[in-house]
């Protein structure tokens, strides 16, 4: 198209009248390329990838042109251009063509005999992928409906004629009755229901398990409550096993797998005293000389046992040596220890730090760890007021100045001096405050 409109725009209007290809016709009549003679209204189309037509059509007509538009052209397989429903891999359709053009008519749809035994699909083959399998084919033992009746394997020995769930060759020793199988259960009937080549075995009536007794009294022994164990009987020895094996009504009654005490624990299970239901694993601890738990333990993490190792348990009173540890989590804190300057109370005496450099002992709300100067004078502390006492009260460690002397006054406290401080101080008068 493009080479088209170029070889337009190089023509006059001149031009347009003119037959420049002498093939009769011009650009005016419909000539859409007039420099080829072979490309004109009306001429053959080839396949070249060219408009010879001028029909603004590209090999229409030829082999590599898609006729039927279904996506397939000759020179791509189509082996019927005119058939928008044949070309290679096409769906098969029961209509007599081959769609897929593979030279093969109808393969696959029920009109085909796939298998080539004479019988199609619409002519009531059950299975056309299968020679041996068509209407009136001989049933054989394959797993498969042969004759196409809607049964495999009926009239063989490989079928299940009563409907019980097993055929002959499953293991049924009388495929006539549905009571008859392997498995099934034995009926006092004087038949092998289960086909293991005893009768009656598994009733009442029979020893199953061989220790001379059955589930009913012939008048003569007692009832086995479990005829399937030669273990479980009357009078049978009773063991930890979780069976009642003296068919007494008690499980493991007498053994130290029986749970004596009712407590869920049995000696097996670790109960330490089976007669105790307050004395088992995990059981709460009490302050009475057992091994509630089982933990070969006794009385821990209670109030009379030293769980710190200290030497001293919490209980207090009654002249018992081990008693009054107020931390009982804690080995440093007993009633013997010695008072440390760490905000406890150590020696368990309901005084915290006493003794030490973090206990205000004169009770002026400082200790010496605070900065207390004099922590057994109350007027000492840091920010107390200066009086005339001869100490330092603010303990800043600058010597006190005392109201009404001198600073020169080399003793204060002599002659008639000492007379006039020792006045002061009695009435209480203090003195300046230093500038």
């Amino acid at each position: 198209m493009l080479l088209l409109l170029i070889s337009l725009l190089q023509f006059t209007p001149a031009a347009f009248a003119e037959d420049l290809d002498s093939d009769g016709y011009t650009a005016e009549t419909g000539d859409c390329d007039d420099t080829a003679p072979g490309i004109h209204p009306g001429a053959v189309e080839i396949a070249d990838g060219v408009d010879q037509d001028c029909d603004y059509v590209v090999d229409e007509g030829t082999e590599v042109y898609d006729d039927d538009t279904d996506g397939w052209s000759e020179v791509d397989g189509d082996c019927d251009d005119a058939n928008p429903l044949a070309y290679p891999s096409g769906y098969e359709w029961s209509d007599g063509v081959d769609n897929d053009c593979d030279t093969v008519i109808d393969e696959g749809t029920d009109a085909y005999d796939d298998d080539l035994d004479g019988v199609t699909e619409a002519s009531g083959d059950c299975d056309d992928g299968r020679a041996d399998v068509y209407p009136g084919a001989p049933e054989v033992v394959d797993g498969a409906d042969n004759d196409c009746d809607g049964y495999a394997d009926d009239t063989t020995s490989a079928y299940d004629d009563d409907g019980d769930g097993w055929s002959e060759d499953a293991g049924d020793c009388d495929d006539g009755t549905v009571f008859t199988y392997p498995g099934a259960p034995e009926q006092l009937d004087g038949a092998d229901n289960n086909c293991d080549g005893v009768v009656d075995e598994g009733t009442d009536a029979y020893d199953d398990d061989g220790d001379g007794y059955a589930e009913t009294s012939d008048g003569t022994t007692e009832v086995d409550c479990n005829d399937y164990n030669a273990d479980v009987s009357p009078g049978a020895e009773e063991v930890g096993d979780g069976i009642d094996n003296d068919c007494d009504g008690l499980v493991d009654e007498g053994t130290s797998a029986n749970d004596d005490d009712g407590d869920g624990w049995s000696e097996d299970d670790g109960d330490c005293n089976d007669a105790d239901r307050a004395v088992y694993p995990g059981a709460p601890e009490s302050a009475d000389g057992v091994d509630q738990d089982c933990d070969d333990l006794v009385d821990e993490d209670t109030t009379v046992s030293d769980d710190d190792g200290d030497g001293w348990s919490e209980d207090q009173g009654d002249g018992d040596a081990l008693a009054g540890d107020c931390n009982d989590a804690d080995p440093d804190i007993h009633p013997d220890a010695e008072e440390s300057p760490n905000y406890l109370d150590d020696d368990c005496d309901g005084i915290v730090d006493e003794g030490t450099t973090n206990y205000d002992d004169d009770g002026d709300g400082l200790s010496e760890a605070d900065g207390d100067c004099d922590d057994s004078n109350l007027n000492t502390y840091p920010t107390a007021e200066e009086i005339n006492d001869g100490l330092d009260n603010n303990c800043d460690g600058v010597p006190e100045e005392y109201v009404g002397w001198a600073c020169s006054t080399a003793n204060p406290a002599g002659g008639g001096l000492g007379l006039l401080v020792a006045g002061l101080v009695a009435t209480g008068r203090r003195r300046k405050p230093r500038a």
